[in-house]
């Protein structure tokens, strides 16, 4: 009698008839382009490349077979659970937080809230590490303010002998940290719980490199980043009143106090700070290089005994 009931309503409400037939034959390519009007008309950058992100990670498949299936019909389980994703990048939480894992050098890493994402851009630090160690057969490398811990294990994966230390002072991004050596099965990088201010931090261990992307947000500048950006956790970003806070300290530690040993330095950098990070460095090394990304902006100062 309920049923009967509910069906007289619907049938009294054309408008809502459609809806349910429009439900009940939706494709799993019609809610992917629903998913990409949504994120469009809400300004996200690339509304295509998320809402199919998305929708691979609510059917739990890869991208050739989203292809494949697309012109079946799309449960409505699986409507909620994509429409849900969607309603959280439109409020501009990132995609790889969404997603739980990001790509790195190839390999995938655990992200989410209170770790910084790691970018393509960040992956130029690793290739020069790779070029710098590669007639060194079992380095020592430190990987200072490390989050995720991208870079760290990264090299290690290409140095499987070589002793890699992560160090990370706070307890979410180190957890990530520890997810992440554990999820690429390596066994030759070392997490450490500790502040890259305090000089101890490693002990006695002394590196042929140190590399670091340490925050260098302007501290004022982070209230203007995108929305998007400050979902990420402010201790990942702010460099302190001028962007420098880090460089100082890593030049003050890493490069004065291991000079005498030949360790070299690589650190990421913002777009207009190579030049000042330059003019620091080279007080303590004999060949000092700003490198520019592929977007040719400033991205990586190198500095060498």
């Amino acid at each position: 009698k309920r049923t009967l009931m509910k069906l007289t309503k619907l049938l009294m409400n054309p408008s809502k008839v459609d809806r349910l037939r429009e439900k009940q034959k939706m494709t799993i390519n019609d809610l992917y382009r629903t998913g990409i009007d949504i994120l469009k008309s809400n300004n996200i950058e690339d509304p295509e490349f998320d809402a199919r992100c998305l929708i691979e990670a609510s059917l739990n498949i890869d991208t050739t077979r989203f292809f494949m299936i697309r012109s079946q019909k799309a449960e409505e389980q699986i409507q909620k659970i994509y429409l849900n994703l969607i309603e959280r990048r439109k409020n501009g939480e990132p995609l790889q937080y969404i997603l739980g894992k990001w790509a790195f050098m190839d390999n995938e890493f655990f992200v989410g809230e209170g770790v910084l994402i790691p970018r393509p851009e960040t992956e130029m630090l690793v290739e020069l590490a790779k070029d710098f160690l590669v007639a060194n057969k079992a380095p020592v490398v430190v990987d200072f303010c490390s989050g995720s811990g991208c870079i760290a294990i990264s090299i290690a994966k290409l140095f499987p002998k070589a002793r890699v230390y992560a160090v990370e002072k706070y307890d979410e991004a180190f957890s990530y940290l520890k997810r992440n050596i554990t999820l690429n099965g390596i066994d030759n990088v070392f997490a450490v719980k500790g502040d890259i201010f305090d000089k101890n931090v490693i002990g006695g261990i002394i590196p042929d490199l140190i590399v670091s992307n340490p925050p260098y947000i302007i501290s004022k500048e982070i209230k203007s980043l995108s929305d998007e950006v400050r979902n990420e956790p402010v201790t990942a970003l702010d460099g302190g009143n001028d962007g420098y806070d880090f460089y100082r300290i890593l030049a003050d530690f890493g490069l004065k106090e291991y000079r005498q040993n030949g360790t070299a330095m690589f650190v990421e950098c913002g777009e207009t700070q190579g030049d000042y990070i330059k003019a620091l460095f080279s007080k303590y090394c004999d060949k000092c290089e700003v490198l520019y990304d592929f977007n040719g902006l400033q991205r990586i100062v190198t500095a060498f005994k």
